[in-house]
């Protein structure tokens, strides 16, 4: 498959979704409890019309840990979908984490961040450009993710401090939407 379209690779918590102010322990897994973080909508949907294919890769290391399955997490997946009204292209997530409870879940994993593993599998589905698309998230993980995968990356901040592997640092998913529109732009 020609890898032709341009993507933005979106974590999911804290930078789609409201999750450490809404969790004590930062694992969601209700979807009544899922809320778009300010901008998100707007974002996602200039992302679109400027012709950007979206997909959410998320670790979910709750799984590992016992505290939800990952029938939750396709539900917690599709209300984002719902509330961001079907703009998503595909949800990538990774249930494993090496401190894990559940022993099929408990071990490291080629997907969880900040190995590239959901955005090269992700890519491979849906024929992604790697080298013209975008990973936008909160942490650093998810900014080393999208440089291994060959990304670009805006990590989503209060804090401006340069942080190593981001492209850009900007405080809202609104001011993310902006730097991948312009500097998409400029090719």
């Amino acid at each position: 498959m020609a890898m032709t379209r341009r993507a933005v690779f979106l974590d999911r918590d804290d930078t789609l979704i409201a999750c450490n102010g809404v969790t004590p322990d930062g694992d969601l897994g209700d979807p009544a409890l899922v809320e778009l973080l300010p901008g998100a909508l707007e974002a996602c949907g200039r992302w679109r019309e400027a012709g950007f294919a979206l997909v959410v890769v998320s670790n979910q290391g709750g799984v590992a840990r016992g505290k939800y399955g990952t029938d939750a997490v396709e539900a917690v997946n599709a209300r984002v979908n719902e509330l961001l009204g079907g703009a998503i292209d595909a949800f990538r997530y990774c249930p494993y984490h090496p401190k894990g409870t559940v022993p099929e879940f408990t071990r490291e994993h080629p997907w969880r961040k900040p190995a590239p593993g959901m955005l090269l599998d992700a890519s491979e589905e849906l024929g992604i450009d790697l080298a013209g698309s975008w990973m936008v998230g909160d942490a650093p993980r998810d900014c080393a993710a999208g440089r291994a995968a060959g990304c670009r990356t805006v990590l989503v901040s209060r804090d401006d401090a340069p942080v190593e592997g981001a492209d850009f640092v900007v405080p809202d998913l609104f001011g993310a939407c902006e730097i991948v529109l312009r500097e998409s732009s400029k090719e």
